[in-house]
């Protein structure tokens, strides 16, 4: 497919073609990020040593320009161009050439994910693909699910939030599941040592940190929120949960059948998913291990795969990101969903 093609069928959704800036500031991408997008970055200061970037992701300066802007109203816009990131095992080249479609402050969103998803399926019709797949899952479910556990509530925390770090997040269930990262004779030292530190001045700085911030962690961990002896269970619960892929007919029974087997209060009724039905030459999937490699996915997530050359590839991904203009400087919460294009995959 040629630009100007994806680009016709862009504009007859009436999204409107924008420009972005191709580097941005490095303070913008490390808030959306947390930081775990630094390694990656192409940045350098001016002269009034302010960093900036290389763009790694055209999405957030999409956002931080809907912010500037000050829009108040319900957008869909679409642009096109480079973005950089540092070379890893995963990336074979850092330059990713992007084309982006996004839908911002709506007030309906399932009207807006099932526009997306629409605009997604209709984009791989026009390709040279004759056969796809499109895996849809949603993060509300994992962050529910994870809710009614009986973990303590920093532990849920963790798992929340570091469920786009694969490896951190498996190393977290693991420790969870086995307590390997506790040696009871340390702790109960640990215990002796803090009793001792009780008696001084709280406001004492240890490595910039007071000693009343220092033990009441401390308290948190061992006391008020120790491990507990189900833990071992909720993480089987997880990992199995995660484990759930299905054709996207048979999801809503599949998981309140496992909703039900492990005693969770959660129901998807039949229309949860913005599609339910499949298409010719597309089959699609409910798959609840998808698209974790970005951290700002806050709802539905896909995905369109296809062959290529022998192997499975995604051609596009997407997902809602409600969160992420306010954690840009938004003031307010601002309804957002998008996808994005692979264009060397066309």
């Amino acid at each position: 497919m040629k630009s100007k093609n994806l680009f016709k069928i862009l504009k007859s959704k009436r999204f409107k073609s924008i420009k972005l800036d191709n580097i941005i500031e490095s303070k913008y991408v490390l808030k959306r990020s947390g930081g775990s997008y630094k390694q990656f970055l192409f940045s350098f200061y001016d002269q009034n040593q302010k960093e900036w970037s290389l763009v790694p992701d055209l999405s957030v300066n999409s956002a931080v320009k809907f912010i500037n802007n000050n829009i108040k109203t319900k957008t869909k816009w679409f642009y096109s161009g480079e973005a950089f990131r540092k070379q890893n095992k995963n990336i074979n080249s850092p330059v990713i050439n992007q084309t982006g479609y996004e839908i911002f402050a709506g007030d309906n969103k399932y009207k807006d994910d099932k526009e997306i998803i629409q605009t997604s399926i209709e984009i791989f019709k026009k390709s040279k693909f004759k056969k796809g797949e499109l895996n849809i899952s949603n993060i509300e479910i994992f962050n529910a699910l994870v809710d009614r556990l009986s973990l303590a509530p920093r532990w849920k925390d963790r798992i929340k939030r570091h469920f786009c770090r694969e490896a951190y997040f498996n190393q977290l269930l693991n420790k969870l599941s086995s307590n390997t990262d506790i040696n009871p004779i340390a702790v109960e030292k640990d215990k002796k040592i803090a009793e001792k530190f009780r008696k001084q001045d709280p406001n004492t700085l240890y490595s910039g940190r007071t000693l009343k911030n220092i033990l009441e962690r401390f308290d948190l961990k061992n006391y008020k929120e120790p491990r507990l002896e189900t833990d071992k269970k909720n993480v089987n619960t997880i990992k199995d949960y995660l484990k759930i892929s299905c054709r996207i007919t048979k999801a809503p029974e599949i998981l309140n059948k496992f909703f039900k087997k492990n005693k969770l209060n959660l129901f998807i009724s039949d229309d949860y998913f913005p599609v339910n039905k499949n298409l010719k030459n597309i089959k699609i999937n409910f798959s609840t291990n998808i698209n974790r490699s970005l951290e700002y996915y806050s709802g539905m997530v896909f995905n369109i795969t296809v062959a290529k050359k022998g192997k499975k590839n995604v051609l596009l991904s997407g997902g809602r990101y409600d969160g992420l203009l306010k954690n840009l400087g938004s003031k307010k919460n601002i309804n957002a969903v998008g996808a994005a294009i692979d264009m060397s995959m066309l």
